[in-house]
Parts: structure tokens; sequence; C-alpha cells
């Protein structure tokens, strides 16, 4: 491998370690919470929390203490600085090192009782977009990038529509969606699709239907539009046992895309189970017409040693059918300790397997992320 393919395979990889960290956390159903909507004022995660998830917050750290709210305010912001450092080594190649600053500011306005507009901007001193693939190229990544800015729209508590930029909704919901499979079928950093999305959940279920137009960013002939849901129901009804269905169809003029899924959110007091199974029908235009399916499955195990520090082993697969044949597997462990609500740290090591050609990748992490106080 020369050095410059290395040098973008070390560019390319740096997202896969490190997640959205402005999105919530789904380990938190081994506390019973079954969503997102519980802490965070967007029912999809991310962005400011709620009073009561800023007092979660305060408690989930190694300098726990009691929250102390505040009147309700108009206007709520945060800015956050995330510093990663991350070292790649594949087949014997002298390793590459590759550090990505990335400055985010969050904003959610509350106009009256049911509106509200949210956005989220990030600059960042390297890019690093999902993997490009003959059937797959990446959205085009930027140095000042909108991640999210939608207008919301809530009639009742259990009932929200949202509509603008976001990145599309996800069963599993891991904070880091750009993980290698998480990284396909628009999930990248930098996939930021134009949206409009309904929330409707229940005490044992939730549902959202979504359709979406492209984000601007696309490969010429990706730009794609389509449409899908995520339909939930807490098995046990002890807020627990989260089991759930993926439903997408995409339309592009280079080529269209079925998925289906299933995923489960499974917590057990201090340990918990993320999984989730995607397949894929997928069309690639060309001199001839191309079909093929792909298949991609993630599972994570984590343990919350205590409520400040959790460790997670992740395994994933992802399979591509001739002509487009891809056979990757990958493993990684990760440590992630909140020193306090406005600091967090996290080690991690990772390796990834291609199975047809035989080649192993291995990286190692630290990241640090800081956050005002709200």
């Amino acid at each position: 491998m020369s050095v410059r393919a290395f040098a973008v395979l070390a560019a390319a990889t740096a997202i896969l370690l490190v997640g959205r960290p402005a999105s919530a956390l789904p380990t938190m159903v081994r506390l019973g919470y079954t969503d997102c909507a519980s802490c965070h004022i967007a029912p999809q995660g991310g962005g400011p929390l709620n009073a009561y998830g800023r007092g979660i917050d305060e408690a989930q750290s190694l300098r726990a203490r009691d929250y102390q709210p505040k009147p309700d305010q108009r206007l709520l912001q945060d800015v956050r600085l995330v510093l990663q450092e991350q070292g790649t080594w594949a087949n014997g190649q002298s390793g590459v090192n590759f550090f990505r600053p990335r400055l985010m500011y969050r904003n959610v306005t509350n106009l009256s009782g049911a509106f509200r507009v949210s956005a989220t901007v990030t600059a960042e001193g390297a890019d690093a977009p999902r993997p490009a693939v003959t059937y797959d190229p990446a959205s085009r990544s930027s140095t000042l990038f909108v991640n999210t800015a939608l207008v919301h729209y809530r009639p009742r508590e259990s009932l929200e529509f949202a509509a603008g930029r976001d990145q599309l909704p996800s069963g599993v919901n891991v904070p880091d969606l750009a993980m290698f499979v998480r990284s396909r079928n628009r999930l990248g950093y930098y996939d930021a699709l134009t949206q409009l999305k309904m929330y409707w959940g229940g005490k044992r279920y939730h549902v959202m239907p979504f359709v979406y137009a492209p984000g601007g960013n696309e490969a010429p002939g990706e730009a794609e539009s389509g449409a899908g849901s995520l339909a939930e129901f807490d098995v046990l009804g002890n807020q627990k046992t989260i089991a759930g269905l993926t439903v997408q169809r995409g339309t592009a003029d280079n080529g269209n895309r079925r998925m289906v899924g299933a995923y489960a959110r499974l917590g057990f007091g201090q340990w918990g189970i993320l999984a989730e199974h995607d397949i894929t029908d997928r069309t690639r235009t060309g001199p001839t017409l191309a079909a093929f399916r792909q298949t991609a499955s993630y599972g994570q195990v984590f343990w919350a040693m205590r409520e400040w520090l959790v460790a997670s082993g992740i395994g994933e697969r992802l399979r591509v059918e001739a002509p487009f044949a891809q056979h990757q597997v990958a493993g990684k462990l990760e440590l992630a300790a909140r020193l306090s609500p406005q600091a967090t740290i996290s080690v991690g090591a990772r390796f990834e397997r291609n199975l047809i050609t035989h080649r192993l990748s291995k990286s190692a992490v630290v990241q640090t992320a800081f956050k005002t106080v709200r």
C-alpha cells in the first residue's frame, strides 16, 4: 500500500472510531429509558437536554452532584469541543497518525409552547467521510457543516413533527453511526438529508415515519429521495426490552435501494445489548443494470462498571454480493469515562479485516470532549 493510499485509509477510518458526540446514549436502556425523548428535547436524540436530562447528565459523571434547575428558558445553547487522535496500521505498514478537532454549536429556540427551531453547526480541522466504494460514493465533506436545521411542531407530548435537515433515523441509534458497517445506507457523518418526519410514542411503542430528499452535497447522480419508517415496542413492558423494525426505500439517478431491518436495545442493570441487522436490495445503473444485495450486522455488549464509566465490545459484519463483492468484519473495544458533566474521555482499539483480500487494519484512538455549562 502506498503512503498516499494509507493516508487516505487513515482519514477514511478516522470517523469510524468517533461518533456523533451530539447524540443520545442508547446504553441508557439499562436504566429503563426506552428512547431519547426522556432526556432530550428532540425525540430522535442529539442536541440540548431537557430539564430532566440535565439532571441525569449531572448525576452520571465522576463529579456527580444534584442538578439545580433554572427557570424555563426560551433559548438553549451550548458549545462542544471534540479532539481526536488516532493511529492506524495496516499489514505491516508503518503507522499513520490522524488528528481531528471539531467545534460544535448547538441551539434550540422555543418560539411558543408548540413550536421550536433547532440547529447544530460543526467547524472542523480535518474531514473524515464514510468510505467511498464503487456502488456508493461518499457525500462531500465541508469544514463548516450544518448537521441539523429543523423546525419542530409538537401539538401534544406524544406527537411531534419536524422538517428540515438532519441525519436519517436509525434503529439502534448508537453515537458512532459512522463506524464501518453503519456508514452504509446514507448514515455517514456528512449524510444530512432534507426530511419531514413524525414522532408518535406511547408507554410501550414508538413510531417514526419519514420522507426525505437530497441534502445538496451528494456526488453527481447520487441525489436520493425516498421514505421509510421505524416502529418499536417494549416487549416485556419493563422499559428495558425494546425490539423494532425499520424499512426504507430510496431512488436516485444512479440506482435504487430497498432496505428492511430488525433491531433490539436490551438492558440488564449494569449491562446491556444493542443489535441490528439490515438487508438492502440495490440496483446500480451503468452499461448494464446491476442488481445486488447488501447485508450489514452490528452488535454491542456494554457494561457500566460505574455510572460514569462504561466499557463496550462491538462486532460488525458487512457482505455485498457480486458484481460489487465485498466481505468485511470488524471488532472494537472501547472505554468511556464521563469525568464531569462537561468533560468526557474515551479510548478504543479497533481491527478490520477484508475477508476477500485478507487485508487487516488496526486502529487506536483517544478522544476528549468538552462542553459548556448549560
